[in-house]
């Protein structure tokens, strides 16, 4: 039996959440909620979006982390704050610059309401990991373990077609294992 490849584990850019690099992480949410109503259930659910740039490229991913880390408020360090000052800002100014910065570090509701409008661009993870859908499959569990990622962007002449899950791809080797004869083999 020939191996598969893995252009028959990957989801289609077409049934992947996706969204504009322009768009906000609120829609990026509604896009991945509609991708997951998609699915096939015996797939499991996305875990990220793609981001795509005004030309339909994917240039980047919104993952769970991104997601969360959208929340945090970007703070100033003190030494920002030193250099602002030696650099004669006025004190008015750095007051309300401090004060505002304060004022991000609200609770789960403030912070999930701004984090609604920041835009895909700023909050996502640019994805750099790809591998041809002509790759046999083990070459995909190489790559997803030596680079230690959720998933790998399926390529076919260079343009991003498709997404390669390592929940699929960990399905299909635990379908595997299970069915496995192992009767009178020696363990290692």
């Amino acid at each position: 039996m020939a191996e598969k490849q893995v252009k028959d584990l990957m989801l289609a850019l077409s049934e992947y959440a996706t969204v504009g690099d322009d768009q906000t992480l609120a829609d990026a949410l509604n896009a991945l909620s509609r991708a997951q109503l998609g699915l096939h259930p015996d797939r499991h659910h996305h875990r990220a979006v793609l981001v795509l740039d005004a030309f339909g490229l994917v240039v980047g991913k919104l993952s769970h982390w991104a997601i969360l880390r959208a929340l945090q408020p970007r703070t100033l360090r003190t030494a920002d704050l030193a250099s602002l000052e030696r650099a004669g800002l006025p004190d008015a100014f750095l007051e309300t610059l401090k004060h505002n910065i304060a004022g991000t570090a609200g609770n789960l509701e403030q912070l999930c309401r701004h984090a609604a409008s920041v835009l895909a661009r700023d909050a996502m993870v640019p994805v750099l990991e790809s591998i041809d859908e002509q790759a046999p499959l083990s070459l995909a569990v190489q790559e997803l373990v030596d680079k230690h990622c959720q998933s790998l962007l399926v390529t076919r002449a260079g343009r991003v077609i498709g997404i390669l899950r390592l929940s699929d791809v960990f399905q299909e080797v635990a379908d595997r294992i299970r069915s496995s004869d192992c009767s009178g083999v020696e363990p290692a």
